[in-house]
Parts: C-alpha cells; structure tokens; sequence
C-alpha cells in the first residue's frame, strides 16, 4: 500500500481556482462606503449639544435677571411675570426643541453610520454626543439661572 492513501481511502485535492467575481460561489466585491454619515451625525450631534445649550444657557441668564427683580417680591410666580420677556422664552423654547430635532437626527444617523460601517467611530462618538446632549442642554440651564439669581441677590449687574 502507498502512504498516500488513508484510512477510509485514498484522499484527493482539486487545484484551487478561485471562481469569478459576482458569481454564486463568491459574494460580489465590496463596494467602498463613504465616510460622511457618521460625520454628518457627529456635527449634528455637536451643534444640538453644544451651541444650542450655550444659547439656551444665556436666554436662562437674560430672562432670570431681568425677572428676579419681580421673583423676589412675589408671592407667587405668575406666567404675567414673564411677560416682558415673552421674546426671550420663544427663543429658549425654540433652541430647546430644535436641539431636540437636531440631536435625535444626529443619534439615528449615527445608528445607520455603525450599522454601515459608514465612518464607525464618528457614529459612535454621534451615539454618545447626543444621548448626553439633553443633560448638558439641563446643567447649561441650571448653571445660568443660578449664576443669573447669585447676581441678582447681590446687586450685580444684569446683562439685558
């Protein structure tokens, strides 16, 4: 007996010839995937987390100090108090729900840009930016309205 042969029989290889491409023996070459979605999500992300909670964070101090004086002598906060500075509500309310809009655009993009392998870590980065987006948008709030108030109780100047 030849040393070629094994225990069930003899073994025989078929020469290597790879099939042609896009065949239903190999997949078809990989097309290229652009890497814009996962940055478009991450600078979308950016914009709702840290340019609308800066604008959020100055409407806060603007409307605080220019209606504590009326907080501090009320009994009760009134919406009439708010009255002369019912400008600068509509624009925190308008910051708040477009940083809404943008943020939960740049947080499906950057699902889709993970998924795809579009740009991986900037979708990633996206994920993170904008799930933290709505608490920094809260402390930028919080922050001013408290620096705004500090001001105010001891006779420091109101920016208007």
């Amino acid at each position: 007996m030849s040393s070629a042969s094994a225990p069930n029989g003899p073994t025989f290889a078929a020469p290597h010839v790879a099939p042609p491409a896009g065949t239903l023996l190999t997949p078809p070459p990989a097309v290229p995937r652009g890497r814009r979605l996962g940055t478009w999500a991450l600078i979308l992300s950016l914009i709702a987390t840290v340019l609308a909670s800066a604008v959020g964070g100055l409407l806060a101090f603007r409307i605080v100090s220019r209606v504590a004086p009326d907080l501090q002598t009320a009994a009760t906060i009134e919406a009439r108090m708010f009255s002369p500075v019912r400008d600068l509500v509509l624009a925190g309310e308008i910051t708040f729900w477009a940083a809404t809009v943008i943020g939960l655009a740049a947080f499906v993009l950057g699902i889709v840009a993970t998924a795809r392998n579009a740009a991986r870590g900037a979708g990633i980065a996206a994920i993170v930016v904008s799930a933290l987006g709505p608490l920094v948008f809260g402390a930028f709030v919080i922050v001013a309205i408290a620096g705004a108030a500090a001001a105010m109780s001891t006779g420091g100047a109101s920016i208007t």
